[in-house]
Parts: structure tokens; C-alpha cells; sequence
């Protein structure tokens, strides 16, 4: 006889049916070893249902909310913080892109550098202004989005910015140089 699949069908008896049950307790009734299974998982079970329970540590549920309430707040801030090198990634490429682009029309590099240092001034005003409404803006989304759909989104808008920027430069830029 072979043991192991009424062996397994021991451990099933609520799921067996009515076939595989008379199947089993045919088998019980002439094999020793089997039924011996059988006693002991019973007994076993017995013995596992009449158990006490334990109660869990005291403070338990206040102290997984509070693990539960970090993770959350950490697992925000790492959404927020790739969410943030996407945009800054992006806005570097934009400005790697035009920099290049706007030299060739600048007359003298001194007068390129006094305007640039004007601009970089207005530019981390606008920039502080700009990061702060971000951030608010990010904050309120992140929360009511998944991290797997935020990260798709912030993806795409990066990609969507590179092709426009892309596409800026094919169709206006080399018009303005053939004229």
C-alpha cells in the first residue's frame, strides 16, 4: 500500500468528498500505520483546540499603529523625495539642452555672464516659490495616490517634457538657423 496520498488526505478531511471519504476510512480500517496517523492527528488537534491562548504583549496594538504610522511617514518621504530628483533631473536636462543652444547667440561672454547672474537671482526666487508650492502640491498628492501609480505618473510627465523640449529644438530651432 501506499501511504503518502491518504496520508495527505488525512490533513484534508473537511475538503474530501464523499468518495475520497469512504476511500480513506476503507483504508484506516487496513492500514495500522495510517490510522495510527490518524489517532495521533486527532489527538493532536484535540489537544490544540483545548489550549489557552495567549494574549499578546500589553501595548501591543499601540505599538504596531506607531510602527505601522513611521513606515507610512517614511515610505511617503522616499515617494516624494524620487518624485523631486525626477523633476530636478528633468529641469537639468532642459537647462543642459537650452545652455548649449543659447551661447551660440549671446554676443560676448561677459554680458552673458552678467545676465545669467541676474537670471540665476530671479530664477532661485522663482525656484524657492516654485518648490514651495511643489512640495505642497506633491505632499497632497502623494497621499491620495499609490506609490506604484505616483511613480508611473512622475515618470511620464518626465518623459513628456523631454520630448516636448526635444521636439522644440527639431522644429524651431533648426528653422530659425536655415533662415
Amino acid at each position: 500500500m501506499k501511504h503518502p496520498p491518504f496520508e495527505a488526505l488525512l490533513f484534508e478531511m473537511d475538503q474530501l468528498g464523499d468518495e475520497e471519504r469512504i476511500v480513506l476510512k476503507n483504508h484506516l480500517r487496513e492500514c495500522e500505520h495510517c490510522n495510527a496517523v490518524a489517532t495521533s492527528w486527532s489527538d493532536l488537534e484535540g489537544k490544540m483546540r483545548s489550549a489557552p491562548q495567549m494574549a499578546p504583549a500589553a501595548g501591543f496594538t499601540e505599538r504596531f499603529r506607531e510602527r505601522l504610522v513611521v513606515h507610512k511617514r517614511r515610505r511617503q518621504e522616499r515617494l516624494t523625495l524620487a518624485v523631486i530628483l525626477a523633476i530636478l533631473i528633468s529641469l537639468i536636462i532642459v537647462t543642459v539642452f537650452f545652455g548649449v543652444e543659447l551661447l551660440a547667440f549671446v554676443p560676448s561672454a561677459i554680458t552673458f555672464l552678467l545676465k545669467s547672474v541676474n537670471d540665476l537671482v530671479r530664477l532661485g526666487g522663482l525656484l524657492s516659490i516654485l518648490g514651495d508650492f511643489a512640495l505642497v502640491l506633491i505632499e497632497g498628492i502623494t497621499q491620495s495616490l499609490p506609490a506604484g501609480l505616483m511613480l508611473a505618473i512622475s515618470t511620464a510627465t518626465s518623459g513628456l517634457a523631454i520630448i516636448w523640449v526635444f521636439s522644440i529644438y527639431k522644429f524651431g530651432y533648426k528653422t530659425i538657423r536655415r533662415e
